[in-house]
């Protein structure tokens, strides 16, 4: 039995000294590799940070109609993102690209930071797609709502002033005015409807260049070609043009709001927000893997 004994008990020396000094060897790799992260850390910190004070429940509350628009708020946080989250996310990347793992064992640590990182910059890149297309569509929107409301106001003051034509010559001037509108609204009626029955977007853009707008310069110049001279005449054309260059401003406006529509289709909120916990969620994953390494080593 003594002789078995003295046989085996190198080999068990052997193995306890090798495993000694794996340990070691990944508690030096693991400090190397805390202080060659050491950058990353507070940059990962600074972001986190920044993401938590933007509020983005009121964002989500807006959006989806729960609270009235805030176009200061709105502003804010595109140019927080555009110029603070954006600029983090990259050095962020950039960073994690300088750390070198020293040690195999801690690759599927590292791997858990890599994708933490990763979703980060999916989300900054999103979110910043996702506010420049909110905020085109509410300025367009609003452009729209503006605009409809200034073919009302202008119509009214048009009117007022041909039916107040009292000369002959002022109402020869308006019956050549009149006749010119009137072809120019069937027109446009009529390519106003084709342009709304397009199914989509891209159609609807096609249509917008292809047609109404060149449709709306041939009236404007229609228009400038006329021949009056009287005051109100001239008034009543004043006001008439300005209406067409509304219109064409309309339906660029339209233009906007198609494509904003569709970028937000493609990037939704709903898609957007949940990343966030993703981040946190691996953030926490990597704390407990680091600690269980240091465990592992000691």
């Amino acid at each position: 039995m003594n002789g078995k004994s003295l046989t085996f008990y190198p080999l068990i020396l052997l193995l306890a000294v090798m495993l000694s000094a794996c340990g070691n060897n990944l508690e030096a790799d693991l400090h190397t590799y805390e202080e060659s992260t050491d950058k990353l850390t507070g940059l990962n910190n600074e972001f986190n940070e920044t993401v938590n004070n933007m509020n983005l429940d009121k964002l989500q509350a807006m959006y989806y109609g729960d609270e009235e628009v805030d176009i200061e708020y709105l502003q804010n946080l595109k140019t927080e993102v555009d110029e603070t989250l954006v600029p983090l996310a990259d050095s962020l990347t950039e960073e994690l690209d300088s750390v070198e793992v020293p040690n195999s064992e801690l690759e599927e640590l590292h791997g858990i930071l890599r994708e933490s990182i990763s979703v980060k910059q999916d989300f900054t890149s999103q979110m910043s797609s996702f506010l420049n297309s909110y905020a085109l569509s509410i300025d367009s929107n609003s452009q729209l709502v503006s605009l409809s409301q200034s073919f009302i106001t202008h119509q009214e003051e048009r009117d007022n002033i041909i039916e107040s034509a009292d000369s002959a010559e002022e109402t020869e001037e308006m019956n050549k005015l009149i006749e010119v509108l009137n072809e120019n609204s069937e027109e446009l009626d009529k390519h106003s409807t084709a342009f709304h029955n397009e199914k989509s977007a891209e159609e609807k853009e096609q249509y917008a260049n292809d047609i109404l707008l060149p449709m709306l310069d041939d009236h404007i110049e229609a228009l400038n070609a006329l021949n009056i001279s009287t005051g109100k005449a001239t008034r009543a054309r004043t006001i008439s043009l300005e209406m067409y260059y509304n219109y064409r401003t309309y339906f660029e406006e339209r233009k906007n709001v198609m494509a904003s529509v569709e970028n937000l289709q493609e990037v939704s909120l709903q898609n957007v927000l949940p990343l966030v916990e993703t981040a946190a969620t691996l953030d926490s994953q990597f704390r407990e893997e680091l600690e269980n390494k240091k465990n592992e080593a000691r």
